[in-house]
């Protein structure tokens, strides 16, 4: 656990997960339709044949949103800093560097960083 403060924090791999999981993949299958037509000499339609095709849709990832968490996280976990646990969170946490704060922030209101109860 990440310890700031005497609070203990930890990251949320599923919330992560959600949250840098492309919103394309809440769509169900993928559905791809061909249409193949029969032409006979002078250009007139004979036979019309539609197919359709439906696959499971790939997991598709938000480029920008992981690249983000991920220097983020980097960030949070790579500050080396003497952290006073008998001051406090707001204390604490005042003393960090503005990198530091900024980026725990963040991933504390996405939910990826979380409070142990």
């Amino acid at each position: 656990m990440l310890d700031i403060g005497g609070v203990e924090y930890f990251f949320d791999l599923e919330m992560l997960d959600k949250f840098i999981t492309s919103k394309n993949n809440s769509e169900g299958n993928k559905i791809e339709k061909k249409t193949i037509q029969t032409l006979d000499g002078s250009g007139s339609a004979v036979k019309t044949e539609i197919t359709t095709d439906e696959q499971e849709r790939s997991r598709e990832i938000d480029v920008a949103k992981y690249e983000t968490v991920r220097t983020l996280i980097e960030i949070v976990l790579t500050t080396i800093e003497e952290i006073d646990d008998d001051l406090g969170v707001d204390r604490a946490l005042s003393k960090l560097p503005l990198s530091f704060k900024i980026s725990f922030n963040t991933l504390l209101n996405y939910g990826i960083i979380k409070e142990k109860q």
